[in-house]
């Protein structure tokens, strides 16, 4: 197995993130960090920053971990779009 290292940034509407890769076991912790300077949300692509389909929230430096498994997408979003790179997920495939 490999650290799987993704930097990518968020957009004003739902993005996808990363597709976690092909082949791994049923659950892999993926971790997720924030590096831009507002809150991002992330879920699905039916995520939104506010209201009813409002994404799992990431403050602003903060991290999350998620169980997740191959072929799962990560989608994210942000209020005001982050710099490129400022999202980093990372896991072991």
């Amino acid at each position: 197995m490999a650290l799987q290292h993704i930097n990518v940034g968020t957009q004003t509407t739902a993005t996808i993130l990363h597709t976690v890769k092909t082949g791994l076991p049923q659950f892999t912790a993926v971790q997720i960090h924030n590096g831009h300077s507002a809150a991002i949300f992330i879920g699905d692509s039916t995520i939104t920053t506010s209201g009813a389909t409002i994404g799992r929230t990431i403050a602003a430096g903060g991290s999350f971990q998620l169980w997740l498994h191959s072929g799962d997408e990560i989608w994210g979003i942000s209020a005001a779009a982050s710099a490129a790179g400022a999202v980093v997920i990372t896991y072991s495939a």
